[in-house]
């Protein structure tokens, strides 16, 4: 199993606990992604947009409204009837009314289903804004799990250098004091001796920045102490046409200008649906009820049921609309070529990602074989010394070799893990 794909997706694993000794490199994934703030507020947003995708949000479906008035009037009446009688008093009345009224949009051109479409395309967007964060948070996680293999080879290899530097030293030491060598020889051999020493706690020091720095990501303690795993050092072996075609389908960032630019083709068509015709739906059935103590009509009751259906069609609206017709199809076309942009140079980075990683490959097994040399030759150069059958510049030359052999190993271990994790990210094939 490749150590770039080992549970990349499983985000609901139980996490370790800190006090755990060794780090896997999945498990440093796995709490990141847990305890990472980023990826927990796009959770939330997320769970927001999803939220929203309802179709009354788009206005489709009824309305229904619950409407009470209850009113009361108070007057002087003052009347002289014909027959010669006349009415002098106060008059009150009293009107209560109520009705459940319902209103609905029965054509609108399309635009609310093209308003609910996108609702659920923003929902999606948000969606793989989300996975992109936790691309980059595993990215992040792995580069600093690689920096810190490289900083504990690195102080693995010095620590293999200093026995050899501390062999020429007691040679030298003894040479000199039976007068066999120059203590000028044991002088130069204790100098480079306190430098690899020097370097040694350069890399100490490096070491622990580099778990400080996984720390952070992990959100943990930044003096919390683990050690890592091993990992293999086989290698994959990778089509760069299948990875092409699989960047075009699965690019975190190409995935997110598609959507982006299904979401304004969408905007179009709402825009674009106001110049059809729109055709409403209204009914209701209400009850109102008067009283009065004045007029001819004491009390009056009335029980009605209403249906209407309306039509409205915009014929001129001073070129608004035609305007923000132009401005979305325009700002599609936008999209379209930035995703045209961005698919190109995606594939030339991944192209390169693919030819570094094979130049990576290849120097791999150099500095192999270079490190293999270069300890062979010091082994036979230290003995030749220690025999007295070469001078200490002959061994000055044989450890700076195998010291530059070894470090170039581990950087270009290093480098093959990096650019690895570059080409899977630009392809897609990070994490799903």
């Amino acid at each position: 199993m490749s150590k770039f794909n080992i549970l990349l997706a499983l985000l609901f694993f139980p996490a370790w606990a800190y006090s755990q000794a060794i780090l896997k490199l999945d498990e440093a994934i796995q709490l990141a992604l847990e305890h990472n703030y980023g990826i927990q507020i796009a959770a939330l947003e997320q769970t927001a947009d999803e939220m929203q995708v309802y179709k009354s949000n788009a206005g489709i479906g009824p309305t229904v409204d619950w409407n009470v008035n209850y009113g009361m009037t108070g007057n002087n009446v003052n009347q002289t009837f014909i027959d010669g009688r006349n009415v002098n008093r106060f008059g009150r009345a009293f009107n209560p009314s109520t009705n459940v009224a319902i209103s609905m949009t029965l054509y609108d051109g399309g635009r609310m289903q093209a308003a609910y479409d996108r609702l659920g395309m923003l929902s999606q967007y948000t969606a793989l804004q989300a996975k992109v964060l936790v691309q980059n948070t595993i990215v992040d996680v792995m580069q600093a799990y690689y920096n810190i293999i490289r900083q504990k080879e690195t102080q693995e290899f010095l620590n293999t250098i200093i026995k050899y530097y501390n062999e020429r030293l007691k040679i030298t030491e003894e040479r000199w004091q039976v007068g066999q060598g120059s203590k000028l020889d044991f002088l130069q051999s204790k100098t480079v001796l306190n430098t690899q020493l020097s370097d040694l706690a350069r890399a100490e020091n490096g070491l622990k920045n580099a778990k400080v720095v996984l720390n952070g990501l992990l959100n943990r303690d930044p003096n919390l102490d683990f050690d890592i795993e091993t990992i293999s050092n086989v290698r994959a072996d990778y089509d760069l046409a299948a990875l092409q075609q699989q960047a075009k389908n699965e690019n975190r960032d190409i995935l997110l200008l598609q959507k982006a630019l299904d979401i304004s083709m969408k905007q179009e068509e709402e825009i674009a649906a106001a110049r059809k015709p729109q055709v409403g739906l209204n009914g209701s059935v209400g009850y109102s009820y008067s009283n009065t103590n004045a007029g001819f009509l004491l009390s009056n009751q009335n029980i009605a049921a209403q249906v209407s259906v309306s039509a409205r069609w915009n014929l001129y609206d001073g070129s608004h609309r035609k305007n923000q017709i132009a401005i979305s199809q325009l700002n599609t076309r936008i999209v379209e070529k930035q995703q045209e942009s961005l698919e190109v140079s995606i594939i030339n980075e991944l192209t390169q990602a693919y030819n570094q990683y094979r130049f990576d490959l290849e120097l791999l097994e150099f500095e192999e074989q270079n490190k293999t040399i270069a300890e062979e030759n010091l082994s036979i150069s230290l003995e030749k010394f220690r025999l007295g059958g070469s001078s200490i510049l002959e061994l000055n030359e044989a450890q700076r070799a195998y010291d530059t052999a070894l470090n170039r190993l581990v950087n270009a271990q290093y480098n093959i893990r990096v650019s690895e994790l570059d080409l899977l990210r630009l392809s897609g094939s990070l994490a799903k």
